[in-house]
């Protein structure tokens, strides 16, 4: 559903890193104490958790239509997103740093959108042995996973530390942060000292299921062992509308939602 690192391709390090720890083969750097060292208590999570996770994508439920304003990198770019339609269509440019699209960039941005959505399967890397309960707070509770390897392939996983936030009124999953507990080399001449990416969402309603609100991605690092950069990517959402009937009937159940059955979406 939501498109947590396309709205600007590009060879941007920080979008090789925003994919959810899906990096080639890392080697470990020197690291400062890690930002998990205070970590409260460390047991299985507890059932409300599970229950969370066994329905929650990191890109929100299926079959909602949005409008998408991403800003970063000194553009600035307002999509809207419709799962009625198919393939590329379903995304429309509505404004290319702050102007109208002409024809041509209209159809450059549709050749650009995927024809599929793949979205991020997050809850499927985490190790669901244990969540280290970090804070808990009156309006809920946060907890740190681990991630697992994708593959034999994936040495990035070992870097990365997923946390979410669950509010207590609803038992949904309103924040998730993934972030490196540790800096890392994904080349050899490329450093990356913080890679952050936290996605908030509004908390659910009788009309409505919670949904997202914000994604911040941020890379800080150092290219060629002496180039720093930064760089920070901005998406917010808003003007959502059910897409379906089957949005209606079962807002907080996106397992049963799935009725666009070209992909996730």
């Amino acid at each position: 559903m939501i498109r947590l690192h396309r709205s600007f391709p590009s060879g941007s390090v920080w979008m090789a890193v925003a994919a959810l720890g899906l990096l080639p083969a890392c080697s470990e750097s020197p690291a400062p104490a890690s930002e998990s060292a205070a970590l409260v208590r460390h047991e299985p999570p507890p059932a409300v958790l599970v229950a969370a996770l066994a329905g929650w994508r990191v890109e929100g439920p299926k079959g909602w239509a949005f409008t998408q304003s991403t800003t970063g990198e000194g553009r600035a770019r307002v999509e809207r997103y419709d799962p009625r339609r198919r393939g590329a269509e379903r995304w429309t440019l509505l404004e290319e740093n702050g102007r109208s699209p002409t024809e041509e960039e209209q159809r450059r941005y549709r050749d650009s959108r995927p024809l599929f959505d793949a979205a991020a399967n997050l809850a499927g890397q985490l190790d669901a042995d244990r969540a280290d309960l970090i804070a808990e707070e009156a309006d809920g509770s946060t907890y740190e996973f681990r991630l697992r390897p994708v593959d034999e392939n994936d040495k990035a996983a070992e870097h990365m530390r997923a946390r979410f936030t669950l509010e207590r009124a609803s038992g949904a999953i309103v924040r998730v942060e993934l972030f490196n507990h540790r800096p890392f080399k994904p080349a050899r001449s490329l450093t990356i000292q913080e890679a952050r990416t936290i996605v908030s969402y509004d908390s659910p309603t009788a009309d409505r299921p919670a949904l997202p609100r914000e994604v911040v991605m941020r890379v800080q690092g150092e290219r060629f062992w002496f180039r720093d950069f930064s760089q920070e990517i901005v998406s917010l959402y808003r003007d959502f509308e059910p897409a379906f009937r089957e949005q209606e009937k079962t807002l907080n159940n996106p397992v049963e939602n799935g009725v666009d059955k070209e992909g996730p979406g």
